[in-house]
């Protein structure tokens, strides 16, 4: 598990932190007794199902937009399409996020956009813009032409404190979605439809996919399967973070590491034979075999 902090103005770089799968249980209540649960559809009844996250990360054969992302260049970007529930969801998020220097006083970016799933196969073949569906939105007078303009900027959606915002990963996959070694994974559909949420994909063959597990006794070759925290702050310039987030990144319940991302991580382990450079993790990582 790991741990990002991401302040709004002049923040510094933060450590990254994994947890030890027998330290998510008392993780959870010290996060909910100060933040609630966000819930992505207040509408409907709860279901196991509805915590279920699923983002396709996109790149070129060269994985220049991998390579951009792990040596943080100005301006690189991580293009990914993203869902929240099981596989009969309909709407599905664009998201595009850029890489911006600290130093340099500029903030990353992450911009988005809603599209019905049905639409998302012809948008990806350029047969499809979201030009017209916004334009209508301001002809039924649902939406201003300003509401519309700023329809791709990320309206970040906090609850409980302002300042913070945390999400848990648990049970991390990653799975291959491309077709380039000759093998038909998605064909000409933009997303893999053998699978779905159910957790651990043993119809997957192992070649195609990462469970998140980590070394935890390397003389015996001891897995664990850890989970994936990220916690951003957002707070204005010399703000102190509030003492609970201080009092878990300082607990024994994190494990720093350096510059943690799913992403990167993703490629990396699925794709070796087509990255030049992997990441630095710590060495309990599977990918201490790849340097």
């Amino acid at each position: 598990m790991y741990v990002f902090l991401d302040f709004s103005e002049n923040h510094e770089p933060s450590p990254q932190t994994y947890v030890h799968p027998d330290n998510l249980v008392p993780l959870k209540p010290a996060i909910l007794r100060n933040l609630p649960v966000l819930v992505f559809n207040a509408e409907k009844e709860f279901e196991s199902k509805d915590a279920a996250i699923t983002s396709i990360y996109f790149d070129t054969e060269d994985l220049e937009l991998y390579l951009g992302r792990l040596e943080k260049t100005e301006g690189a970007e991580a293009i990914r399409l993203r869902w929240y529930g099981d596989m009969d969801v309909k709407t599905i998020f664009v998201e595009r996020k850029t890489h911006r220097k600290d130093w340099a006083g500029e903030q990353s970016v992450k911009a988005r956009f809603p599209i019905r799933e049905h639409l998302v196969n012809p948008f990806l073949r350029g047969e499809y813009t979201m030009d017209a569906a916004l334009q209508a939105l301001v002809d039924k007078g649902k939406k201003t032409q300003a509401e519309v303009d700023s329809t791709i900027q990320l309206a970040s959606e906090l609850l409980g404190d302002p300042r913070v915002w945390i999400s848990l990963d648990t049970e991390l996959t990653m799975v291959r979605e491309d077709n380039w070694d000759g093998q038909t994974r998605t064909g000409d559909n933009w997303r893999r439809t053998d699978i779905g949420i159910n957790h651990p994909f043993d119809q997957v063959p192992e070649e195609d996919q990462e469970l998140f597990n980590l070394t935890i006794c390397w003389y015996v070759d001891v897995l664990a399967r850890y989970g994936v925290l990220e916690v951003k702050l957002q707070t204005q310039f010399g703000q102190e973070p509030p003492k609970w987030v201080t009092d878990l990144m300082q607990s024994h319940l994190v494990e720093a590491v350096l510059k943690f991302s799913k992403f990167i991580h993703g490629c990396a382990t699925l794709l070796p034979n087509r990255v030049d450079f992997v990441p630095f993790w710590p060495p309990q990582s599977k990918l201490n075999s790849l340097l």
